[in-house]
């Protein structure tokens, strides 16, 4: 493996392979069966949501297509690796070093927040036929 450092932007950006032996910003660092569980466990929860949920929309679709991605792409580096390879840093910042499906992950879960508080609805659309001013019975009952 070239663990070598490249500087892509003087000052900016910078490739730097790192491994990540925790989830964001190292959190549960060394505990790499719990993230491989957790993250299972979500990933079979989200798929059982995305299944049973029928009101979705192309924002939902990528959402959801990032968060799938993101969350399996480090999955894959856990159960292969033991750790996640990280290799993006940008050191103007000095930001903690990141990787593809990071940048997958923080997306969807952006949009997926966008999507819930400005487009899911609380309840299903009502349909034509369950609109009072549909029914003749109560239409009738209410002409009298």
């Amino acid at each position: 493996a070239d663990d070598k450092t490249y500087t892509l932007i003087e000052g900016v950006l910078v490739i730097l392979p790192t491994r990540n032996e925790g989830a964001g910003f190292s959190i549960l660092s060394g505990k790499v069966w719990l993230l491989i569980t957790i993250t299972s466990v979500f990933l079979v929860g989200f798929s059982v949501f995305d299944i049973l949920y029928k009101q979705k929309s192309t924002l939902y679709s990528v959402a959801s297509a990032l968060i799938y991605a993101g969350s399996i792409g480090n999955l894959i580096d856990r159960i292969a690796f033991g750790f996640v390879r990280d290799f993006i840093y940008f050191e103007f910042i000095n930001f903690p070093v990141f990787n593809v499906a990071d940048i997958a992950l923080t997306f969807g879960a952006i949009f997926m927040a966008m999507y819930v508080l400005f487009y899911m609805k609380d309840k299903p659309e009502q349909t034509s036929l369950d609109k009072p001013e549909h029914n003749s019975i109560e239409k009738s009952a209410n002409e009298e």
